[in-house]
């Protein structure tokens, strides 16, 4: 049976984690430069990263997202070491998940361990998030992992309450890991 690491990066990221756990109860890896929200957070495996180029809060850049993961490559790579798969979840248009996605992708894959990204991207209204998030996405295509989508914006309708769409991709997403942990 393979180990099968389910790792929620940055705040978005988190957030969706936190359903998967709730619905699943699976052991999930909260990573992420908010030092606050990762010692707020429900998970037991919380990884810092970025401690001097973000000094402990949000990156709010993707380059920021990029210099974090570097800066903690070695704890990552502890991290998720021993590990055949990693189930990375992500709201892509921040920046810590668009700087430090492709990063952690990369340090994985050098490891050896398949990797499926399960992804939120914002809405047509978020046009500096939805461009950074096109700009990871494009990276990311090039990598050999799978990539599984919900975005927002095709999912817009008049009338409706932002958080529904939080909930519901959070939602969405949990029903999709607990397909991949069954594979």
């Amino acid at each position: 049976m393979r180990k099968t690491l389910v790792m929620g990066l940055g705040g978005a990221g988190m957030n969706i984690a936190s359903r998967v756990k709730q619905e699943l109860g699976c052991d999930i890896l909260a990573v992420n430069t908010n030092a606050a929200t990762l010692a707020s957070s429900p998970f037991d495996q919380r990884l810092q990263i970025g401690a001097s180029s973000c000094e402990g809060k949000p990156a709010q850049s993707v380059h920021r997202g990029q210099l974090a993961a570097e800066e903690s490559l070695e704890d990552l790579r502890y991290s998720i070491r021993g590990a055949d798969r990693l189930i990375l979840l992500t709201g892509l248009g921040g920046g810590t998940a668009s700087g430090a996605s492709p990063v952690i992708v990369d340090l994985a894959l050098e490891m050896g361990i398949e990797v499926i990204m399960v992804a939120t991207l914002p809405f047509d209204f978020e046009k500096p998030q939805r461009a950074a998030a096109q700009e990871a996405l494009a990276l990311l295509e090039k990598k050999n992992i799978r990539l599984i989508l919900h975005d927002h914006a095709k999912a817009l309708q008049p009338g409706k309450a932002l958080l529904d769409y939080y909930n519901k991709a959070s939602a969405d997403i949990a029903v999709d890991v607990q397909k991949l942990l069954a594979e």
